[in-house]
């Protein structure tokens, strides 16, 4: 990991964000890394910041398809149906 990549994942930490971590050359990532009272391993481990995934809302009605990111955006309208989309992440 480059520093700026370790400065990144640390701040992510910081502020209360989740990390993932695997062993050098593996490409598992476990999810959600707990962190021993050592704190980071940059000499054995990579981390990531854990991916949020992709929410998306969409009304299907007679008119069409309608979507947004946030649930918030819509009132539904012509008889509409509103579905949740939630991206998996790996």
């Amino acid at each position: 990991m480059t520093h700026n990549e370790m400065i990144t994942v640390i701040t992510h930490h910081l502020a209360g964000g989740k990390v993932e971590c695997r062993c050098k050359g593996d490409g598992v990532w476990i999810n959600e890394c707990h962190l021993d009272a050592r704190g980071f391993n940059f000499a054995d481990f990579d981390y990531r910041a854990k991916p949020e995934p992709l929410v998306i809302y969409v009304e299907i009605d007679k008119l069409g398809i309608r979507y947004s990111t946030s649930s918030a955006m819509f009132v539904p309208c012509n008889g509409g149906t509103i579905k949740k989309f939630v991206e998996v992440t790996e």
